[in-house]
């Protein structure tokens, strides 16, 4: 097996990649970032909130972990639709 030296190639510069994007393409990819970013945290709180409800936790951490839920689905809604938004735009451009 050949062995690789990671010490004499330069680490990519992610602000390389994204230089060519336009606005409306650097819009696009902060939101599905922050949509993508928003279900995993739908789905921590979510998990977190099963486990209370298998092994009988809080009621005031299960109440909590509902409100933060309802929280994250109103934000991933918002974004979802700005989301869609930008993709109509995308398309008309």
């Amino acid at each position: 097996m050949e062995h690789l030296d990671m010490s004499a190639e330069a680490a990519p510069d992610p602000a390389v990649g994204l230089a060519g994007l336009t606005d409306l393409e650097m819009r696009t990819l902060a939101c599905r970032t922050e949509l993508a970013t928003l279900f995993r945290a739908i789905q921590g709180v979510a998990g977190l909130t099963a486990t209370n409800l298998e092994t009988g936790g809080s009621l005031q951490e299960l109440t909590a972990f509902f409100v933060t839920l309802g929280q994250l689905d109103q934000r991933a809604s918002d974004e979802a639709g700005r989301f869609g938004a930008l993709l109509s735009s995308v398309g008309s451009a």
